[in-house]
């Protein structure tokens, strides 16, 4: 493992070291950057002539970039002055000499004006726009998730489904989630929607891209301002539901340290129904089971994020963060259960309660470099991230059985009554180097390293009271202690070129990975994989034609490892269902083939329509079986779920994603999947068809309002043993700003206008067939205020004259 990492290390920096080397032996050349004394924006088609030392004569010229860039190649070396003119700003000479390559780094301009007026210029950001190989979603324009998690964000994502769990599949397979770019140890309700800057879905990434998740990346992008100045937002709200939210974001820039807080307070309460139907099928009877459940799932966390950007010049940037979330999830919920006979008539019930509380603490360290170079395109990032989360766990479970008259009844059916307590850490550590060196405007050539590495610990010790003698016991079968590490290391190139109209990209991944797992209470119960490097080679070609159109055909093989919680040996028991993971499961497989054409019509109407087709081997299912735990002492026949390798799913379907503007203020994006997919494990097969549509509408309306209206449908989903019923939702909300500068808001939404949202499945074993229900109450009206304060300054913490003079001013002279 080391000798690898060390090899691919070796290559990449030999790699630069040449490509520094060719870059040396190139004729004498002058490059720099144009930027906006008070803005700090790039300075586009300015004059920029290099003069004669000796007699001012004109040796060369150009205009500037659209970025501010300029560079005078094929110069002979010597010694001249730089001559930077432009309307508006006061001319500057700068005598310079070069002998091979000279960067002189940032020039700032300024303005020829004493006294310019405040101008404030807005610029609207989409609410979603497309690539031909990623999409990104601005979280600011979605008004229906303002106050929320980022669970309620990315249910508004065209492409990506989000079930009453959480879980989260992007074109019916689950996607690998990222956060700024990197795993981490939080969960998708421990990020406040309001602390997200956009999301990006990549659905078949390159080799740059982990090979991690069977259908792309979905990559959540904190939000992180770098305006200079100081500026801010304030927000809270609140809904029907009683759930809370408040927040605030803070950047202070001056100079080279740019500086970002933000603290936000969740409390949200989710209350929630579930039935289960159950009908047992015995070898000379039939029974059923109907249980009810109600209680409340509460959310309460608090996330804090701080840090800072280092300009140390032109060209190099540090950048560290530390984040904090703590928070307690608890679910309370009462419980009845109802045993009928072959006629389905109520002979007795049980009651009591199935309580859960969960506390944890996140903490989140980032360190990362940037290294930019004198020609365009070119640049050495790295960084570093350290996740670290601790949590501890109670539980409280109790069931008492009394006949149709009220009496208490201990036969066939012994009362249940035991708690557990337990806890646990994960740490998880992310190291990255990647290096872009472009050879001219068409091609480029990519590498990079990666290592992850996670440890995992967790006890939970649970007893069971033994109604004969009265004491609680020790009970082995709902405990664990229970210990798991993994790593994984990758290395990868890129290269990316063109000719004529066509493009592609060429790259191949390698990837090692290390398990290991082990029960602590139980004797032998442990295991080690160590899976040898696989290769994860991705392929894009595209085909550009006029009029503002291309095709796009790619290929790439992804994995999906097994979630550490899918491994984890231990039962969890609620009212006769059990669920447990699978230490033998292996990760599946994924060759993915994707076909796209991308059109655009005067950038008001955006057209991406997709087909692709996904082959999947060992792939990672849930399978039940029907079974009997000794539970407390007593036999209990529960229908046991557990994750399984199916033998193969093949999916294969077509996307189409269109965006309208309509007219100037309304603008209308529509999302349609389609799919039909089949599945074989375990001597079982099904398949069928599927699809799923989400549209989300954006309206201007007069005096300063915007109205927002998202639906979504998803059809029924296949699963080997079963089915899920269709499902569908719609959200409005209104936002209003006010004051001139529209700096403070009032937003009001309606989630599920039509109260519908909720989970309905059917699952079929050898001796029983099950109907659940599961609804959280998803009709909630939320209000929420929000301030934007600050204003441009990039004199925040200049001295007076007298007083030491000007500090904090970026260098401009480059190095």
């Amino acid at each position: 493992m080391r000798k690898f990492v060390i090899l691919m290390l070796g290559a990449m920096l030999c790699t630069g070291a040449s490509v520094w080397a060719q870059q040396g032996e190139s004729q004498a050349e002058i490059l720099g950057k144009l930027l906006d004394e008070q803005s700090g924006k790039p300075v586009e088609y300015a004059s920029v002539a290099l003069l004669n030392a000796a007699d001012s004569s004109v040796i060369t010229g150009m205009l500037s970039k659209g970025n501010g860039d300029f560079d005078l190649r094929g110069i002979k070396p010597g010694n001249y002055i730089l001559k930077i003119f432009f309307i508006g700003y006061e001319t500057q000479y700068r005598p310079v000499s070069v002998k091979r390559s000279l960067d002189v780094g940032n020039i700032k301009l300024k303005t020829t004006a004493r006294d310019l007026k405040t101008v404030e210029v807005v610029g609207e950001k989409p609410a979603f726009t497309m690539e031909i190989d990623k999409r990104v979603f601005n979280v600011d324009k979605n008004l229906a998730s303002i106050g929320g998690t980022a669970t309620d964000v990315l249910r508004q994502v065209p492409s990506v489904n989000v079930d009453i769990d959480g879980n989260v599949s992007v074109r019916n397979g689950s996607p690998t989630i990222f956060i700024d770019g990197r795993p981490s140890t939080l969960t998708l309700d421990q990020i406040p929607a309001d602390a997200i800057a956009n999301i990006e879905v990549v659905t078949n990434p390159s080799a740059k891209y982990d090979a991690e998740g069977m259908s792309g990346i979905l990559n959540i992008v904190l939000k992180k301002n770098r305006r200079a100045g100081i500026n801010g937002l304030v927000s809270a709200g609140i809904s029907t539901t009683g759930s809370t939210n408040a927040g605030l974001d803070l950047n202070i820039r001056q100079g080279k340290i740019n500086f970002f807080a933000n603290y936000n307070l969740r409390d949200r309460r989710s209350p929630m129904d579930q039935h289960l139907f159950r009908k047992n099928l015995g070898n000379d009877t039939t029974t059923y089971l109907d249980q009810y459940q109600e209680g409340e799932f509460g959310r309460k966390f608090q996330s804090g994020r701080i840090g800072f950007d280092w300009f140390i010049d032109n060209r190099n940037t540090v950048t560290i963060s530390q984040g904090l979330v703590g928070g307690d999830f608890n679910n309370l919920n009462s419980q009845t259960t109802y045993d009928l006979d072959i006629h389905q008539s109520r002979v007795r019930y049980g009651k009591g309660r199935n309580d859960s509380k969960h506390g944890f603490r996140n903490y989140t360290t980032q360190v990362g470099y940037k290294r930019t170079f004198a020609r365009e395109g070119r640049e050495l990032t790295a960084d570093f991230t350290y996740n670290r989360a601790n949590n501890k766990n109670n539980n409280d479970y109790n069931l008492q059985y009394y006949d149709m008259q009220g009496n208490i009844s201990n036969s066939p059916n012994q009362p249940e009554l035991r708690y557990g307590n337990g806890k646990g850490n994960t740490t998880y550590y992310t190291g990255q180097v990647d290096f872009v060196n472009p050879f001219n405007e068409k091609s480029k050539l990519e590498i990079g390293l990666r290592t992850t590495a996670r440890t995992f610990n967790n006890v939970l010790n649970t007893f069971g009271k033994d109604f004969p003698s009265g004491q609680f016991v020790y009970d082995s079968a709902l405990s664990n202690d229970y210990h798991y590490t993994e790593q994984i290391n990758a290395a990868y190139a890129s290269y990316t070129g063109a000719f004529g109209q066509y493009g592609f990209q060429a790259g191949l991944r390698a990837e090692q990975s290390f398990y290991s797992g082990e029960m602590r209470n139980v004797k032998g119960a442990s295991y080690s994989i160590d899976y040898p490097i696989s290769l994860f080679p991705s392929l894009f070609l595209t085909r550009k034609f006029k009029g503002d159109h291309e095709v796009q055909l790619n290929y790439s093989r992804r994995i999906q490892r097994p979630w550490f919680r899918d491994l984890l040996p231990n039962i969890e028991y609620n009212a006769n269902s059990a669920r447990r993971g699978n230490p033998a499961l292996k990760p599946e497989f994924t060759n993915s083939f994707e076909l796209s054409y991308l059109k655009d019509f005067d950038r008001k109407h955006n057209i991406l329509a997709s087909v692709y087709f996904r082959n999947t081997n060992n792939a990672i299912t849930n399978f039940n079986v029907d079974t009997t735990l000794v539970l407390d002492g007593q036999e209990r026949q529960v229908v046991l779920s557990y994750p399984i390798n199916a033998r193969q799913r093949n999916s294969y379907g077509a996307e189409l994603t269109i965006r309208n503007q309509l007219t100037k203020g309304w603008d209308i994006t529509t999302n349609l999947n389609m799919a039909q997919t089949s599945i074989e494990a375990e001597g079982l097969s099904n398949k069928g068809f599927v699809w799923f549509g989400k549209i989300n509408s954006n309206t201007k309306l007069p005096w300063s309002t915007t109205l927002q209206v998202t639906g979504e449908y998803e059809s029924r989903v296949i699963n080997p043993q079963g089915e899920e019923a269709p499902e569908y939702q719609v959200d409005v909300a209104l936002k209003k700003d006010f004051f001139k500068k529209k700096n403070f808001s009032v937003s009001a939404g309606l989630n599920d206008i039509f109260n519908t949202d909720r989970d309905l499945s059917w699952t079929n074993t050898t001796f029983s067939q099950s109907e659940r229900y599961r609804k959280r109450v998803s009709r909630e009206f939320r209000v929420n205020l929000s301030w934007r304060f600050g204003k441009m300054d990039t004199n925040l913490f200049k001295r007076k004259k007298g007083e030491g003079g000007e500090g904090g001013d970026m260098g401009g002279d480059g190095f």
